[in-house]
């Protein structure tokens, strides 16, 4: 066991794999941001409230559009939900303070997570803290940086725009190879996008996830391999 388990050297130095997807990632969302017309403060300081990753860009981009209150929070709820299972292998018995209670949950990233539960596991409070305080720093830190060198690019420079879909389409790509029923995913996904065109336009992504999550659901539980559910059951 390390000697300097519980330092801050230590915990930088074992989230070094996130640094390396939070800020370019986080410089990506400031430059973006400021894009879409946010001044430049309101990159970082998005970071440092909601902290949710991927759902920071769709949020810009929605608030940007004009969306209303219902619907960013229904989205925020499809694309964050989840985190809610994250929940069964979190090392809650580790949070004792009141602030521990809150921001442990609150600070639950897919990076965090991934690190807490493969290697690294933190065995006391302090352990815990610092690897999330730290994780989220590099992706406030990151958003700050992208935030003040997207101010400097040119107006006419075009891209950012398509950051969200690039984003999006990169983690569908990356989720899918992993799956094991991905012809089944991809109809899924057109089946969804088919539903979302016949949507108002302001309801298309709203749409097209509930469907896509309503379709999701029918998958996980439709029986495989041809067995009925009272075999799956019972067994063979």
């Amino acid at each position: 066991m390390s000697s300097d388990k519980g330092t801050l050297a230590w915990a930088v130095r074992v989230t070094v794999p996130v640094a390396m997807g939070y800020l370019p990632l986080g410089m990506a969302f400031g430059a973006y941001a400021v894009s879409l017309g946010f001044a430049p403060y309101l990159a970082p300081l998005t970071a440092l409230v909601v902290f949710a990753g991927s759902i920071e860009f769709l949020l810009v981009g929605l608030v940007s559009a004009g969306a209303g209150l219902l619907q960013i929070a229904v989205t925020t709820l499809l694309v964050n939900s989840r985190h809610i299972f994250y929940g069964f292998s979190y090392p809650t018995h580790l949070l004792r303070s009141p602030f521990a209670k809150f921001y442990g949950p609150y600070a639950l990233t897919d990076e965090a997570y991934a690190l807490i539960n493969s290697g690294v596991r933190p065995t006391t409070q302090h352990e815990l803290m610092l690897i999330q305080g730290i994780s989220q720093f590099y992706w406030v830190f990151g958003a700050a940086v992208g935030a003040v060198a997207g101010g400097l690019i040119p107006e006419s420079f075009d891209g950012f725009d398509f950051a969200l879909t690039g984003l999006f389409t990169l983690l569908f790509v990356s989720a899918l190879s992993a799956a094991s029923q991905r012809v089944m995913i991809v109809l899924a996904a057109l089946a969804s996008i088919a539903v979302g065109l016949l949507l108002p336009r302001d309801l298309f992504l709203l749409g097209a996830m509930l469907c896509y999550a309503v379709l999701c659901v029918v998958l996980v539980k439709r029986p495989r391999h041809g067995r009925s559910p009272q075999t799956a059951e019972g067994g063979a």
